[in-house]
């Protein structure tokens, strides 16, 4: 069997490459306060070819993330081309240097929020160059039907997804969508009948009144 280390170069870049998987990547932020004596931090492991050798580092498979970020300089091993950044409920405006270097965002907010509503909402498009967007809705999914309409995403609704963390269903924002205008409809026909019922029992009741001023 041929040692790992005797192959060419060629191949080896090739084997490490194919080492590199998409990755949820979760970044949040520690010590935050308005001086922005803050700083980042990760949860998630450092990639597994990163602390095999120095050649794996030196493949430019992952990028040294958001070192410009907060007080003290930390990085955050990043893949920006696959690898999904999971910011939580941590403010857009932190990520606003490298946004336009985020392909994938996923992150936890409330429509029913005001300031995310209001103005934190118009800052996704900050991340110009997203491809796919992950909302961990914080409140009942009903409560996103509208932000397919009344919030500009950076990329298209299909890849615009809505998690609800009571049950982990996931649904993207053309289904939504159509959930939202499917309810609607409903609860019109809903108010329809009601008002068909009403009259008909008021044609009823008028009805049963001159027939029984007839009989006087």
């Amino acid at each position: 069997m041929t040692n790992f280390n005797h192959l060419p170069f060629e191949i080896r870049a090739q084997i490490w490459k194919l080492t590199v998987e998409p990755r949820t990547v979760e970044v949040r932020v520690a010590h935050w306060n308005i001086a922005r004596n803050w700083r980042i931090f990760s949860t998630t492991p450092v990639p597994a070819p990163l602390q095999t050798c120095r050649e794996a580092r030196n493949m430019a498979l992952y990028k040294q993330a958001f070192s410009d970020i907060g007080f003290k300089k930390r990085y955050v091993w990043l893949n920006y081309n696959i690898d999904l950044l999971s910011i939580g409920k941590t403010a857009f405006s932190v990520f606003k240097t490298v946004a336009p270097l985020i392909t994938r965002l996923k992150f936890e907010r409330e429509n029913s929020n005001e300031y995310w509503y209001r103005w934190e909402s118009h800052e996704t498009l900050n991340f110009v160059n997203a491809k796919e967007i992950h909302v961990v809705c914080g409140d009942p999914p009903e409560i996103w039907w509208e932000a397919t309409d009344q919030i500009a995403w950076p990329c298209a609704l299909e890849n615009v997804f809505f998690i609800d963390p009571r049950d982990g269903v996931i649904v993207n924002g053309i289904e939504l969508g159509k959930i939202r205008d499917e309810s609607n409809e409903a609860e019109e026909r809903r108010i329809d009948e009601e008002y068909e019922e009403e009259a008909r029992q008021y044609e009823e009741e008028t009805r049963q009144l001159f027939a029984d001023m007839s009989t006087l």
